[in-house]
């Protein structure tokens, strides 16, 4: 049992709606009931303590992306307020300040607004095809077109075999348990912020960007409990800085918490990925390289770091594979539809899907057996250089395949008939620049303060028990306190399957700078010392960490209705940390996976209206669709950082698209272009 999830187990656990400040009053939003249009009237409500419009507060959120992407893209920021046109059904229109939440419909029902009804575009290759502009001056509502190119180009003439993939896959909602909230207090002198965040940093800088406040005005918290994120709070949003405004107008504490309905509604929206790849091989199996494009629904707005996910997909595409070039157009395409942006894996599960089922069908060509073609273009241990120029650093690449193949070898024997396959990639670990720790003596204990934002992880026990390594005093005796902008100088977030590895590599070296301040055994410390304290800014590049998974499925020939019996997930995670919190990531992110295959999607009709109101809707699995066994075997090679640890939070994720959606191919004996595979995709003949 892990610690720190007793008080959630046992329902004594601290969400942000569990926070009532004294003299709170309450934020609503009147929302966009149409995906595109102009506003031509707005009747403000009568009875709210203030009400915000476009012209009360003039703001465009952040836009986070490199330089050279920011200068080269079309970048349309989405306004706080939309600002005289809306662009998606849900986008913030009004908002308004009432005493009583139950208020909130009622002065939402008072609120008249005017459109004039446009035609929307909610299709990725109807708008890259379309004369019509969502924004003034995208032509083909093109945001962002990069070309990634590297390697022996020429190689493409020795290719004897050409396989190729076009797949589309569709937007999913990110649905944490909690959807987003926050309280803004103005107390006169700082904003003071809390909420369910990711990164308390991030938000901080984002909401001092939109504000045009000093970053010494900004104080961000997190409660105690923050139920799940999936990427989707680790940005501000609109919401936040309005929260803020009216704070600041009003000087009370402002709080808005979203309903599930506004969150289903809301940015950010994940995957929404279009692809066209082909792959080039020899006969005997040797990948020499891969050509085509990848285009990314960014939604209405550059928003977040959308503009980023283009290329970073395509980045990616090599997979853990040796290849001799690449050659990869990456857009970043408008739509009438919510913004999109991050989401468990965050373009690591949209690459490994388009790579392996590349992979696979070379292997098909060829005549090939599965383990033997990967492993025969496997990177292997000792680093690899991509084409495109991305480092990898040693892992156990050999090693994840060769567990993972004895899973495969027996699966195939056991289940004769049903569909079975086997998929290797590698995920990105997202530790740059780094992350913030400070640790200090007080009273008697160890307080640690860390700048991850931990959303269902382990982050008091895993950094404690890193800290207990290194100083030498019992677990109990040492308090991790995480995600508030007081606590460290500089600290960056939990996203990326980096807060293990960065946080606890900041960890270990602030306790071992404060062994040296203190110049004495530690017991001794305790008892004597007060208020000693070392603070280290923890900096590493990027590392990755490979996998291996197996999945077993098979088929109601009938109904079209799958079942996964058996999951096999090999996973290289460095150095195991908290063996029970390694494999819960990894179970969530497996159930994740599968789901965007058989279930989870956010469908709009041709008007741009989204054709769900629940999570059901959405086709988020219950208990009773997640009856699977999944297997886990976590493989050690350590990672250079002081953890020795590899991020695996998105592992699951990323190993079970592909796997899944390979295994169906197999059993069906058929090729799909799209996720999910719904029954009637299996039955029709």
């Amino acid at each position: 049992m892990i610690k720190e999830d007793l008080p959630k187990i046992s329902g004594k656990g601290m969400y942000i709606d569990d926070l009532n400040p004294m003299n709170t009053v309450y934020l609503g939003i009147v929302r966009s009931p149409i995906a595109r249009g102009i506003i031509k009237s707005i009747s403000k409500p009568e009875k709210a303590l203030l009400t915000l419009t476009w012209e009360d507060a003039k703001i465009y959120m952040p836009v986070r992306a490199d330089p050279e992407t920011l200068k080269q893209s079309n970048i349309v920021k989405m306004p706080i307020l939309a600002d005289g046109k809306v662009n998606f059904v849900g986008q913030p229109v009004l908002a308004y300040v009432v005493e009583d939440r139950y208020e909130i419909e009622d002065i939402t029902d008072e609120v008249s607004i005017e459109y004039e009804e446009l035609k929307p575009i909610i299709n990725i290759e109807k708008a890259m095809n379309s004369n019509d502009e969502i924004h003034s001056g995208a032509k083909r509502n093109i945001s962002v077109d990069k070309l990634l190119e590297g390697g022996e180009l020429s190689a493409k003439k020795r290719a004897e075999i050409i396989v190729s993939r076009k797949i589309n896959q569709t937007r999913i909602i990110s649905n944490p348990m909690e959807p987003k909230g926050i309280i803004a207090f103005w107390d006169g002198e700082h904003l003071n912020i809390y909420g369910s965040f990711q990164s308390s940093f991030r938000v901080k800088n984002d909401l001092r960007e939109a504000l045009n406040l000093p970053p010494e005005k900004i104080r961000v918290y997190s409660p105690q409990n923050v139920g799940g994120g999936f990427g989707n709070k680790v940005p501000a949003h609109p919401e936040y800085v309005i929260a803020s405004i009216a704070s600041m107008k009003l000087g009370r504490p402002v709080k808005w918490i979203e309903t599930r309905y506004e969150h289903l509604k809301n940015p950010t929206v994940g995957r929404g990925v279009l692809s066209d790849i082909k792959m080039y091989a020899t006969k005997q199996g040797e990948i020499l390289g891969i050509e085509g494009y990848i285009a990314v629904d960014l939604g209405a707005y550059n928003y977040t770091l959308n503009p980023t996910t283009p290329a970073f997909i395509a980045q990616l595409l090599t997979g853990p594979y040796k290849m001799k070039f690449a050659s990869i157009r990456a857009y970043g395409i408008f739509t009438n539809l919510p913004p999109t942006g991050p989401y468990r894996g965050a373009g690591r599960p949209e690459a490994a899907l388009i790579h392996e089922t590349l992979v696979e069908d070379l292997a098909n060509e060829l005549g090939m057996d599965p383990v033997e073609i990967r492993r025969k273009n496997l990177i292997g241990d000792n680093g690899y250089v991509t084409p495109l120029g991305v480092k990898i650093d040693p892992a156990g690449y050999n090693q994840v395949l060769n567990e993972a193949e004895k899973y495969y070898r027996k699966a195939r024997e056991v289940y004769k008939g049903k569909g079975v396959s086997i998929t290797v990639f590698t995920d990105i670990v997202r530790l740059s620049p780094g992350e913030g720790a400070r640790v200090r003596i007080e009273n008697g204990k160890i307080k640690i303060f860390v700048g991850t934002g931990p959303h269902g992880q382990a982050h008091g026990d895993t950094f404690s028990k890193l800290a207990s390594e290194v100083l030498g005093v019992p677990q109990d005796l040492i308090e991790v306190i995480t995600n508030t902008t007081d606590g460290v100088k500089e600290g960056i977030g939990s996203f990326g399957s980096r807060s293990a590895t960065a946080g606890g590599s900041a960890v270990i070296e602030a306790c071992k700078q404060l062994l040296s301040k203190i110049n004495m055994p530690i017991e001794k410390a305790l008892k004597e010392i007060n208020g000693v304290e070392a603070e280290v800014f923890y900096r590493s590049d990027d590392i990755f960490s490979p996998g291996s998974h197996v999945a077993v499925v098979d088929v109601d020939k009938d109904t079209g209705f799958v079942k996964v019996l058996e999951y096999y997930a090999v996973d290289d995670v460095g150095r195991t940390l908290i063996k029970e919190e390694v494999e819960g990531q990894i179970i969530g992110g497996v159930l994740q996976g599968i789901s965007q295959i058989l279930w989870e999607h956010a469908p709009y009709d041709e008007n741009g209206n989204p054709l769900f109101s629940s999570i059901a809707d959405c086709g988020v699995p219950t208990a009773v669709e997640a009856n699977y066994k999944i297997y886990v075997n976590e493989v050690e090679y350590p990672s250079v950082t002081s953890a020795k640890s590899r991020g695996i939070g998105e592992a699951g994720t990323t190993g079970a698209l592909p796997a899944v959606f390979l295994a169906l191919e197999k059993i069906t004996h058929k090729k799909f272009n799209k996720t999910p595979i719904y029954p009637w995709d299996i039955i029709e003949q």
